[in-house]
């Protein structure tokens, strides 16, 4: 007999099923940790440990200054030496570096900073020479001629010590620039440089200034080769050569030179204008105004590069042209970079923007405005014979004064 009751009927239990994903996450999990325990823990410093990170010494900030500067990369250069003075703001060394860098690269200011700071920290020979030039180049470019404070910086070095060269060369650039009378001695300056230091580049170029402004252009050429032999990636360097070349009449070569100056300075409007002028000399007005343009285009707020500009396009036969930068030049005015200054009469290449501007207004019938302009040129400067020239020139066009019989 078979008892037959759902209180006593057994269910058979179906299989557990297994959770493959929720597997997989776990041995993935467990693969990670084996992993992070054998590779990156041991990396991991202690906590609370100081770290071993090593410094980098100053002297090796200005190593890499000076490779930079050697290969004519004075920005980045300086930034260098900024670096090592970071880490070592004492060394007078450093200060007189970096002076000298800028120096070549046109930043006085910063110059003549940092040469204060080299005379602050030693009273060197070296840091009274580098101050003496910074002074000596900012009054220069500030258009003052006087340089008395310059002088007795380097003086200071001199007599500090007559050995250093480096203060020979910069005090014979001076005294030519204080007054051409002083040129026995600046050549005597100059020559004691190149026999104490005969591979010092400012020797050479000291030299080479003084000849070239003596009108000895071929004994001026032949120091300024030596100056680019010592260091060939100084853009100023070949501007000098290039003025050399000119002096020899070389033009070609005078063109090459500014090329390369160009190539070292890209955003340096001055080779372009030099080539413009060399240009002109050789009557290629064309080739002159668009070298002339290149020069404004690098620097539109130089009222100097509009008054080349100006000339070129005069000489070119393209007179609204030549007064429109003329006029800039002389006058000043605003562009889309923003505002020219005007520059006041002053000697050549001033004097020339001045009565070509003149010319110029004549050209395009405008003898009223040209008058007052050739008034002015013979009122400031009666013994220049190069304005007065045109400037008779100008007034015979507008019929205020006659030819002489004969003249």
């Amino acid at each position: 007999m078979y008892l037959q009751s759902s209180k006593y009927r057994l269910k058979r239990k179906s299989p557990r099923r297994f959770n493959l994903a929720l597997i997989f996450v776990l041995c993935v999990l467990i693969v990670a940790a084996t992993l992070f325990q054998a590779y990156v823990v041991p990396i991991i410093p202690p906590p609370f440990l100081p770290t071993s990170t090593p410094t980098r010494p100053a002297s090796s900030y200005a190593s890499d200054a000076d490779k930079l500067f050697k290969d004519g990369k004075l920005i980045p250069s300086i930034e260098m030496y900024k670096q090592a003075i970071l880490l070592a703001p004492t060394n007078s060394d450093l200060y007189v570096a970096i002076s000298r860098v800028q120096i070549f690269a046109h930043d006085y200011q910063g110059a003549l900073e940092n040469a204060q700071n080299a005379v602050l920290r030693s009273k060197s020979a070296i840091a009274y020479a580098v101050y003496g030039e910074a002074l000596y180049r900012l009054e220069k470019d500030q258009g003052g001629n006087t340089f008395a404070e310059a002088d007795k910086q380097l003086r200071k070095s001199i007599d500090l010590d007559p050995s250093l060269a480096l203060a020979h060369a910069y005090y014979a650039e001076m005294l030519m620039d204080m007054d051409w009378a002083n040129w026995k001695n600046a050549s005597s300056e100059a020559r004691t440089s190149v026999t104490l230091a005969p591979g010092l580049l400012e020797s050479h170029r000291a030299m080479g200034y003084i000849y070239y402004l003596t009108g000895n252009y071929s004994e001026a050429l032949a120091e300024y080769l030596k100056a680019v032999d010592i260091h060939g990636k100084l853009a100023d360097l070949w501007i000098y050569l290039g003025d050399c070349y000119q002096g020899v009449t070389e033009p070609q070569n005078a063109i090459e030179a500014y090329l390369k100056a160009s190539a070292l300075a890209p955003q340096n409007p001055d080779p372009m204008a030099r080539i413009s002028r060399t240009y002109a000399r050789e009557g290629e007005y064309g080739k002159a105004v668009q070298y002339a343009e290149t020069a404004v285009n690098l620097a539109p707020l130089d009222p100097r590069n509009h008054g080349l500009l100006g000339v070129m396009y005069y000489h070119n036969r393209e007179y609204q042209k030549a007064v429109t930068q003329l006029t800039l030049a002389i006058a000043g005015g605003t562009l889309d970079a923003g505002a020219v200054t005007g520059l006041p009469l002053g000697p050549f290449p001033v004097s020339e923007y001045y009565w070509t501007y003149g010319l110029a207004l004549v050209k395009v019938g405008r003898c009223p405005d040209a008058i007052p302009v050739f008034q002015l040129l013979q009122q400031q400067m009666p013994d220049d014979p190069d304005v007065m020239a045109n400037v008779t020139d100008g007034l015979m066009q507008c019929k205020v004064i006659t030819p002489t019989p004969g003249g």
